[in-house]
């Protein structure tokens, strides 16, 4: 068993644990139990199942809190990056939801995009907003996950720079693809731009308006009131 659990065989094996255990028969159900995580239930006269064994629920306890630790990650440096676009006059949002064209389909339909940190310039030019979108990855299956689904490629019509902030050791910057700019995350030091990322056509519509006007801009809890006169 790696030390690690994959992310599919967790998968799997938290559907075991809250289903009645109804067998798969792949690959992936040979891994768990070759591992020792599920047991077979042998009865001739229902279809097979598993069943977690306490091995398996060890296996998902630390998995919990593997998942636990990286979303409290995930969350810290995304507020370290807001407070840096922010502190730079930028206006920030972490919480925007917006719909935008998915184009890798043959009938047009939308997609939802949740940016982990998008951000404009305070101006009254369209031509001087130069969005951004960057996103944070603490890990490097996560990003890799990323890079092979073009999630990000969802975002060119409402960014005109795309950023990844990597947390320092998960990859290498010529790792990247040269179509976004590269961010690395270093603690204590924070934000270290490594690659600018080249900047691209956009188009802000009404919809990413309404979006913007839903979500609430990003305020660090120890920006001074005063700073809104």
């Amino acid at each position: 068993m790696p030390h690690t659990l994959p992310r599919r065989h967790a998968s799997r094996l938290r559907h075991y644990w809250r289903t009645r255990g109804w067998a798969c028969h792949d690959n992936i159900d040979l891994d768990l139990l070759r591992w020792g995580l599920i047991d077979e239930l042998a009865n001739a006269d229902v279809a097979s199942r598993f069943l977690v064994t306490a091995r398996g629920r060890d296996a998902l306890g630390d998995a919990v809190v593997r998942n636990r630790h990286a979303r409290s990650r995930h969350a810290q440096v995304t507020d370290g990056v807001a407070r840096h676009l922010s502190g730079e006059g930028r206006l920030v949002f972490t919480e925007l939801v917006v719909h935008t064209e998915d184009d890798t389909s043959l009938a047009p339909r939308w997609a939802l995009c949740k940016p982990d940190v998008f951000s404009l310039s305070r101006s009254l030019r369209p031509d001087h907003l130069a969005p951004q979108v960057h996103e944070i990855k603490v890990g490097r299956a996560d990003l890799l996950g990323e890079l092979r689904s073009g999630k990000t490629r969802r975002y060119r019509e409402l960014a005109a720079e795309i950023y990844f902030v990597l947390v320092e050791g998960i990859a290498k910057v010529e790792e990247i693809p040269a179509e976004y700019g590269v961010v690395t995350w270093r603690d204590p030091a924070g934000y270290t731009l490594e690659r600018c990322a080249p900047r691209h056509d956009y188009r802000l519509e009404t919809r990413h308006w309404m979006a913007m006007a839903r979500a609430r801009p990003f305020q660090a809890e120890d920006d001074s009131l005063q700073m809104s006169f």
